[in-house]
Protein backbone atom coordinates (compact mmCIF):
# COMPACT_ATOMS: atom_id res chain seq x y z
CA UNK A 1 0.00 0.00 0.00
CA UNK A 2 1.14 3.48 -0.95
CA UNK A 3 1.91 5.75 1.92
CA UNK A 4 1.07 9.28 2.42
CA UNK A 5 4.25 11.70 2.96
CA UNK A 6 3.16 14.02 6.38
CA UNK A 7 3.50 17.15 5.97
CA UNK A 8 2.17 19.90 8.74
CA UNK A 9 3.31 23.23 9.23
CA UNK A 10 4.42 24.18 5.55
CA UNK A 11 4.42 27.71 4.64
CA UNK A 12 4.15 26.51 0.83
CA UNK A 13 5.23 23.36 -1.26
CA UNK A 14 6.37 24.64 -4.52
CA UNK A 15 7.43 22.04 -7.61
CA UNK A 16 8.06 23.66 -10.82
CA UNK A 17 9.53 22.88 -13.97
CA UNK A 18 11.07 25.20 -16.60
CA UNK A 19 12.17 24.47 -19.70
CA UNK A 20 13.74 27.27 -21.31
CA UNK A 21 13.12 29.59 -24.80
CA UNK A 22 16.45 29.00 -27.41
CA UNK A 23 16.47 31.61 -29.89
CA UNK A 24 18.56 29.78 -32.64
CA UNK A 25 19.14 30.34 -36.31
CA UNK A 26 19.51 26.55 -38.47
CA UNK A 27 21.01 26.96 -41.71
CA UNK A 28 21.60 24.43 -44.03
CA UNK A 29 22.97 25.34 -48.16
CA UNK A 30 24.23 23.18 -50.89
CA UNK A 31 25.24 26.15 -53.05
CA UNK A 32 27.00 25.70 -57.01
CA UNK A 33 26.44 21.93 -57.70
CA UNK A 34 27.51 19.76 -60.61
CA UNK A 35 26.03 17.68 -62.99
CA UNK A 36 23.90 14.30 -62.01
CA UNK A 37 24.55 15.49 -58.11
CA UNK A 38 22.52 14.08 -55.50
CA UNK A 39 22.04 16.97 -52.72
CA UNK A 40 20.19 17.09 -50.10
CA UNK A 41 19.61 20.00 -46.82
CA UNK A 42 18.05 18.39 -44.11
CA UNK A 43 17.43 20.57 -41.06
CA UNK A 44 15.43 18.64 -38.03
CA UNK A 45 14.27 19.90 -34.81
CA UNK A 46 13.14 17.39 -31.55
CA UNK A 47 12.09 18.30 -28.61
CA UNK A 48 10.39 15.76 -26.28
CA UNK A 49 9.31 17.58 -23.04
CA UNK A 50 8.32 15.28 -20.21
CA UNK A 51 7.13 16.34 -16.75
CA UNK A 52 5.91 14.46 -13.75
CA UNK A 53 4.39 15.98 -10.89
CA UNK A 54 3.49 13.41 -8.19
CA UNK A 55 2.19 14.60 -4.95
CA UNK A 56 1.14 13.38 -1.39
CA UNK A 57 -0.14 15.14 1.96
CA UNK A 58 -1.46 14.24 4.71
CA UNK A 59 -2.13 16.88 7.33
CA UNK A 60 -3.97 16.16 10.77
CA UNK A 61 -3.89 19.94 12.74
CA UNK A 62 -5.18 19.27 16.36
CA UNK A 63 -5.35 22.93 18.04
CA UNK A 64 -6.96 23.92 21.30
CA UNK A 65 -6.68 27.47 22.36
CA UNK A 66 -8.37 29.16 25.26
CA UNK A 67 -7.89 32.64 26.78
CA UNK A 68 -9.40 33.21 30.42
CA UNK A 69 -9.84 35.51 32.90
CA UNK A 70 -12.86 34.28 33.44
CA UNK A 71 -13.81 31.26 36.12
CA UNK A 72 -13.84 33.67 39.68
CA UNK A 73 -15.57 33.09 42.80
CA UNK A 74 -16.21 35.51 45.06
CA UNK A 75 -18.53 34.02 47.98
CA UNK A 76 -19.54 33.58 50.97
CA UNK A 77 -17.94 36.91 52.55
CA UNK A 78 -19.22 38.17 55.48
CA UNK A 79 -18.71 42.35 53.76
CA UNK A 80 -19.93 41.37 50.11
CA UNK A 81 -17.75 39.90 47.44
CA UNK A 82 -16.08 42.30 44.11
CA UNK A 83 -15.01 40.48 40.89
CA UNK A 84 -12.98 42.17 38.27
CA UNK A 85 -11.91 40.57 35.20
CA UNK A 86 -9.42 42.21 32.15
CA UNK A 87 -9.72 41.59 28.80
CA UNK A 88 -9.53 38.05 27.06
CA UNK A 89 -8.58 38.08 23.53
CA UNK A 90 -7.25 35.62 21.30
CA UNK A 91 -6.42 34.90 17.69
CA UNK A 92 -5.61 31.99 15.97
CA UNK A 93 -4.39 31.20 12.17
CA UNK A 94 -4.46 27.54 10.84
CA UNK A 95 -2.85 27.35 7.14
CA UNK A 96 -1.90 23.99 5.07
CA UNK A 97 -0.95 24.90 1.68
CA UNK A 98 -0.24 21.73 -0.01
CA UNK A 99 0.54 20.12 -3.41
CA UNK A 100 1.20 23.10 -5.55
CA UNK A 101 2.47 22.46 -9.14
CA UNK A 102 3.85 24.59 -11.46
CA UNK A 103 4.93 23.96 -14.82
CA UNK A 104 6.29 26.22 -17.32
CA UNK A 105 7.64 24.54 -21.11
CA UNK A 106 8.65 27.31 -23.36
CA UNK A 107 9.56 25.25 -27.09
CA UNK A 108 13.24 25.24 -27.85
CA UNK A 109 11.94 26.60 -31.31
CA UNK A 110 9.93 29.44 -29.50
CA UNK A 111 10.81 33.20 -29.89
CA UNK A 112 13.07 34.17 -32.82
CA UNK A 113 13.99 30.79 -34.26
CA UNK A 114 14.69 30.58 -37.97
CA UNK A 115 15.26 27.82 -39.91
CA UNK A 116 16.69 28.43 -43.57
CA UNK A 117 17.84 25.55 -45.99
CA UNK A 118 18.36 25.85 -50.01
CA UNK A 119 19.80 24.03 -52.69
CA UNK A 120 21.15 26.99 -54.85
CA UNK A 121 22.61 26.92 -59.07
CA UNK A 122 22.19 22.92 -59.26
CA UNK A 123 23.67 20.98 -62.19
CA UNK A 124 21.74 19.19 -65.08
CA UNK A 125 20.34 15.53 -63.96
CA UNK A 126 20.53 16.66 -59.94
CA UNK A 127 18.39 15.90 -57.59
CA UNK A 128 17.45 18.29 -54.91
CA UNK A 129 15.78 18.38 -51.79
CA UNK A 130 15.21 20.36 -48.76
CA UNK A 131 13.79 18.95 -45.64
CA UNK A 132 12.81 21.17 -42.29
CA UNK A 133 11.31 19.15 -39.68
CA UNK A 134 10.03 20.52 -36.44
CA UNK A 135 9.19 18.61 -33.65
CA UNK A 136 7.89 19.03 -30.00
CA UNK A 137 6.47 16.34 -27.94
CA UNK A 138 4.99 17.92 -24.33
CA UNK A 139 4.04 15.35 -21.84
CA UNK A 140 2.93 17.14 -18.28
CA UNK A 141 0.96 14.72 -15.60
CA UNK A 142 0.14 16.26 -12.75
CA UNK A 143 -1.60 13.48 -10.07
CA UNK A 144 -2.43 15.08 -6.33
CA UNK A 145 -3.95 13.36 -2.99
CA UNK A 146 -4.54 15.46 -0.41
CA UNK A 147 -5.66 14.22 3.01
CA UNK A 148 -6.35 17.09 5.82
CA UNK A 149 -8.30 17.21 9.08
CA UNK A 150 -8.50 20.43 11.22
CA UNK A 151 -9.59 19.93 14.81
CA UNK A 152 -9.81 23.61 16.17
CA UNK A 153 -11.42 24.18 19.47
CA UNK A 154 -10.53 28.12 20.77
CA UNK A 155 -12.10 29.78 23.26
CA UNK A 156 -11.74 33.45 24.85
CA UNK A 157 -14.15 33.77 28.32
CA UNK A 158 -13.68 36.66 30.89
CA UNK A 159 -17.38 34.71 32.16
CA UNK A 160 -18.35 32.26 34.43
CA UNK A 161 -17.47 34.24 38.03
CA UNK A 162 -19.45 33.59 40.77
CA UNK A 163 -20.42 36.36 43.42
CA UNK A 164 -22.66 34.35 46.12
CA UNK A 165 -24.07 34.57 49.25
CA UNK A 166 -22.22 37.91 50.31
CA UNK A 167 -23.64 39.64 53.43
CA UNK A 168 -22.61 42.78 51.66
CA UNK A 169 -22.96 43.65 48.15
CA UNK A 170 -21.76 41.55 45.44
CA UNK A 171 -20.58 42.85 42.40
CA UNK A 172 -19.01 41.80 38.75
CA UNK A 173 -17.60 43.30 36.56
CA UNK A 174 -16.37 41.50 33.42
CA UNK A 175 -13.70 42.84 30.53
CA UNK A 176 -14.40 41.81 27.28
CA UNK A 177 -13.74 38.87 25.52
CA UNK A 178 -12.25 38.54 22.02
CA UNK A 179 -11.71 36.15 19.42
CA UNK A 180 -10.30 35.57 16.23
CA UNK A 181 -10.10 32.54 13.53
CA UNK A 182 -8.85 31.68 10.81
CA UNK A 183 -8.36 28.33 9.22
CA UNK A 184 -7.61 28.19 5.72
CA UNK A 185 -6.83 25.10 3.05
CA UNK A 186 -5.32 25.44 -0.78
CA UNK A 187 -4.35 21.93 -1.91
CA UNK A 188 -4.14 20.55 -5.20
CA UNK A 189 -3.47 23.78 -7.66
CA UNK A 190 -1.79 22.77 -10.39
CA UNK A 191 -0.76 25.60 -13.30
CA UNK A 192 0.76 23.86 -16.45
CA UNK A 193 1.59 26.41 -19.09
CA UNK A 194 3.39 25.46 -22.66
CA UNK A 195 4.28 28.18 -25.09
CA UNK A 196 5.48 28.15 -28.29
CA UNK A 197 5.26 25.75 -30.58
CA UNK A 198 7.09 23.76 -33.69
CA UNK A 199 8.64 26.31 -35.53
CA UNK A 200 7.51 29.12 -32.72
CA UNK A 201 7.86 32.70 -33.55
CA UNK A 202 9.96 32.49 -36.39
CA UNK A 203 10.08 31.74 -39.83
CA UNK A 204 10.74 28.24 -41.74
CA UNK A 205 12.26 28.98 -45.59
CA UNK A 206 13.08 26.72 -47.86
CA UNK A 207 14.19 26.64 -51.31
CA UNK A 208 15.94 24.98 -54.71
CA UNK A 209 17.08 28.03 -56.59
CA UNK A 210 17.86 28.05 -60.32
CA UNK A 211 18.10 24.40 -60.97
CA UNK A 212 19.52 22.70 -63.93
CA UNK A 213 17.83 20.67 -66.41
CA UNK A 214 16.13 17.36 -66.31
CA UNK A 215 16.51 18.01 -62.26
CA UNK A 216 13.99 16.45 -59.61
CA UNK A 217 13.33 19.24 -56.96
CA UNK A 218 11.25 18.83 -53.93
CA UNK A 219 10.83 21.21 -50.68
CA UNK A 220 9.38 19.42 -47.34
CA UNK A 221 8.25 21.37 -44.33
CA UNK A 222 6.95 19.79 -41.24
CA UNK A 223 5.55 21.35 -38.04
CA UNK A 224 4.71 18.80 -35.43
CA UNK A 225 3.34 19.36 -31.85
CA UNK A 226 2.16 17.08 -29.78
CA UNK A 227 0.56 18.42 -26.17
CA UNK A 228 -1.02 15.95 -23.46
CA UNK A 229 -1.61 17.63 -20.19
CA UNK A 230 -3.22 14.75 -17.07
CA UNK A 231 -4.55 17.07 -14.11
CA UNK A 232 -5.65 14.24 -11.29
CA UNK A 233 -6.70 15.36 -8.28
CA UNK A 234 -8.53 13.70 -4.99
CA UNK A 235 -8.80 16.02 -1.78
CA UNK A 236 -10.47 15.25 1.48
CA UNK A 237 -10.35 17.61 3.35
CA UNK A 238 -12.89 17.85 7.14
CA UNK A 239 -12.97 20.88 9.22
CA UNK A 240 -14.14 20.75 12.71
CA UNK A 241 -13.78 24.31 14.31
CA UNK A 242 -15.92 25.03 17.48
CA UNK A 243 -15.52 28.63 18.85
CA UNK A 244 -16.79 30.39 22.10
CA UNK A 245 -16.68 33.78 23.23
CA UNK A 246 -17.67 34.79 26.42
CA UNK A 247 -18.65 37.26 28.93
CA UNK A 248 -21.68 35.66 30.32
CA UNK A 249 -23.05 32.73 32.45
CA UNK A 250 -22.09 35.13 35.79
CA UNK A 251 -24.34 34.73 38.76
CA UNK A 252 -24.40 37.17 41.89
CA UNK A 253 -27.34 35.35 43.94
CA UNK A 254 -28.03 35.40 47.53
CA UNK A 255 -26.89 38.56 48.76
CA UNK A 256 -27.77 40.45 51.69
CA UNK A 257 -27.60 43.88 50.30
CA UNK A 258 -28.06 43.31 46.22
CA UNK A 259 -26.36 41.20 43.33
CA UNK A 260 -24.55 43.48 40.56
CA UNK A 261 -23.34 42.64 37.20
CA UNK A 262 -21.88 44.13 34.60
CA UNK A 263 -20.48 42.44 31.45
CA UNK A 264 -18.30 43.35 28.49
CA UNK A 265 -18.67 42.85 25.25
CA UNK A 266 -18.03 39.51 22.94
CA UNK A 267 -17.21 39.16 19.50
CA UNK A 268 -16.44 36.38 17.48
CA UNK A 269 -15.18 35.91 13.92
CA UNK A 270 -14.26 32.95 12.35
CA UNK A 271 -13.40 32.04 8.80
CA UNK A 272 -12.77 28.56 7.33
CA UNK A 273 -11.72 29.15 3.59
CA UNK A 274 -10.91 25.52 1.82
CA UNK A 275 -9.50 25.64 -2.02
CA UNK A 276 -8.02 22.57 -3.96
CA UNK A 277 -8.48 20.60 -7.40
CA UNK A 278 -7.62 23.99 -9.40
CA UNK A 279 -6.11 23.46 -12.74
CA UNK A 280 -4.96 26.00 -15.28
CA UNK A 281 -4.02 24.54 -18.38
CA UNK A 282 -2.46 27.20 -21.04
CA UNK A 283 -1.42 26.19 -24.51
CA UNK A 284 -0.16 28.72 -27.05
CA UNK A 285 0.92 27.42 -30.27
CA UNK A 286 2.35 29.11 -33.36
CA UNK A 287 1.29 26.48 -35.64
CA UNK A 288 0.12 28.81 -38.72
CA UNK A 289 1.19 32.13 -36.88
CA UNK A 290 3.93 31.88 -38.49
CA UNK A 291 5.73 32.25 -41.59
CA UNK A 292 6.72 28.85 -43.76
CA UNK A 293 8.11 29.97 -47.06
CA UNK A 294 8.50 26.72 -49.31
CA UNK A 295 9.68 27.56 -53.33
CA UNK A 296 11.25 25.75 -56.02
CA UNK A 297 12.84 28.71 -58.28
CA UNK A 298 14.16 28.95 -61.70
CA UNK A 299 14.07 25.19 -62.21
CA UNK A 300 15.16 23.54 -65.51
CA UNK A 301 13.53 22.35 -68.92
CA UNK A 302 12.15 18.43 -68.76
CA UNK A 303 12.82 18.11 -64.72
CA UNK A 304 9.86 16.39 -62.82
CA UNK A 305 7.24 18.27 -61.47
CA UNK A 306 8.65 20.46 -58.85
CA UNK A 307 7.26 19.48 -55.58
CA UNK A 308 6.35 21.51 -52.20
CA UNK A 309 4.66 20.40 -48.98
CA UNK A 310 4.21 22.42 -46.41
CA UNK A 311 2.12 20.20 -43.43
CA UNK A 312 1.13 21.17 -39.93
CA UNK A 313 0.31 19.30 -37.59
CA UNK A 314 -0.90 20.06 -33.85
CA UNK A 315 -2.77 17.48 -31.29
CA UNK A 316 -3.36 18.76 -28.07
CA UNK A 317 -5.36 16.21 -25.36
CA UNK A 318 -5.97 17.73 -22.38
CA UNK A 319 -7.70 15.36 -19.42
CA UNK A 320 -9.24 16.88 -16.16
CA UNK A 321 -9.99 14.48 -13.10
CA UNK A 322 -11.44 16.02 -9.75
CA UNK A 323 -12.43 13.50 -7.15
CA UNK A 324 -13.36 10.50 -9.53
CA UNK A 325 -10.95 8.52 -7.21
CA UNK A 326 -8.85 8.23 -10.21
CA UNK A 327 -5.55 9.92 -8.47
CA UNK A 328 -1.83 7.58 -7.96
CA UNK A 329 -2.89 6.99 -4.13
CA UNK A 330 -6.59 7.70 -3.98
CA UNK A 331 -6.84 4.01 -2.35
CA UNK A 332 -5.82 5.66 0.98
CA UNK A 333 -9.06 8.23 0.85
CA UNK A 334 -11.19 6.00 2.81
CA UNK A 335 -14.26 6.95 4.90
CA UNK A 336 -13.52 10.49 6.60
CA UNK A 337 -11.44 9.55 9.62
CA UNK A 338 -7.67 8.72 9.79
CA UNK A 339 -8.05 4.54 9.01
CA UNK A 340 -6.57 2.60 6.48
CA UNK A 341 -9.84 1.68 4.53
CA UNK A 342 -9.17 -0.14 0.80
CA UNK A 343 -10.50 1.71 -1.55
CA UNK A 344 -11.90 5.23 -2.69
CA UNK A 345 -15.53 6.25 -2.63
CA UNK A 346 -16.60 9.20 -4.56
CA UNK A 347 -19.44 10.11 -2.30
CA UNK A 348 -17.12 10.23 0.86
CA UNK A 349 -14.23 12.88 -0.79
CA UNK A 350 -14.41 16.34 -0.82
CA UNK A 351 -14.96 19.03 2.04
CA UNK A 352 -16.68 18.74 4.99
CA UNK A 353 -16.89 21.81 7.38
CA UNK A 354 -18.62 21.10 10.87
CA UNK A 355 -18.14 24.97 12.50
CA UNK A 356 -20.13 25.92 15.66
CA UNK A 357 -19.45 29.62 16.93
CA UNK A 358 -20.79 31.39 19.55
CA UNK A 359 -20.47 34.84 21.12
CA UNK A 360 -22.65 35.46 24.64
CA UNK A 361 -23.01 37.66 27.29
CA UNK A 362 -26.38 36.64 28.38
CA UNK A 363 -27.45 33.37 30.76
CA UNK A 364 -26.49 35.82 33.93
CA UNK A 365 -28.07 35.43 37.29
CA UNK A 366 -28.49 38.44 40.13
CA UNK A 367 -31.34 36.16 41.96
CA UNK A 368 -33.10 36.38 44.95
CA UNK A 369 -30.97 39.26 47.03
CA UNK A 370 -32.55 41.40 49.67
CA UNK A 371 -31.19 44.57 48.22
CA UNK A 372 -32.12 44.01 45.18
CA UNK A 373 -30.27 42.91 41.76
CA UNK A 374 -28.93 43.82 38.62
CA UNK A 375 -27.45 43.00 34.90
CA UNK A 376 -26.15 44.62 32.50
CA UNK A 377 -24.75 43.05 29.89
CA UNK A 378 -22.71 44.22 26.64
CA UNK A 379 -23.11 43.22 23.11
CA UNK A 380 -22.20 40.21 21.53
CA UNK A 381 -21.11 40.27 17.74
CA UNK A 382 -20.52 37.21 15.56
CA UNK A 383 -19.11 37.12 12.24
CA UNK A 384 -18.93 33.71 10.62
CA UNK A 385 -17.50 32.99 6.82
CA UNK A 386 -17.39 29.84 5.66
CA UNK A 387 -15.96 29.24 1.73
CA UNK A 388 -14.97 26.46 -0.58
CA UNK A 389 -13.63 26.52 -3.95
CA UNK A 390 -12.74 23.16 -5.63
CA UNK A 391 -13.09 21.26 -8.67
CA UNK A 392 -11.86 25.05 -10.84
CA UNK A 393 -10.81 24.02 -14.20
CA UNK A 394 -9.70 26.34 -16.98
CA UNK A 395 -8.28 25.16 -19.82
CA UNK A 396 -7.12 27.81 -23.01
CA UNK A 397 -5.76 26.36 -26.12
CA UNK A 398 -4.67 29.05 -28.69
Amino acid sequence: MKKFATLVGSAALFAAALVPAIAATNNCTNSTTGPFSNNTCTILNTDNITVNNVNDARIYNDVDARANTGGNSASTNTLGGTIKTGDASLNVTVSNVANVNTTNITSAFAGGAQNVGGNGITGPYSTNRVLLQNTFDSNVYNSNTADIKNDVDVKSNTGYNDANTNTGPASIDTGDAWLGLVVGNHVNDNLTAIRGGAGGAGSNTAENSTTGPFSSNSVDIFNTFAGYVNNVNDMRVKNEVEAYANTGKNDANKNTLGGEIETGDSAAGVGVDTEGNINSTLIAMAMGGFNNHGENSVTGPDGDDPDILIQNTRTVTVDNWNNKCQSHNAEDLGGWWWRDDEGCEVDEIGVKNDVEVKSDTGNNDADTNTGGGSVLSGFADLMQQVLVHMNDTLTEIL
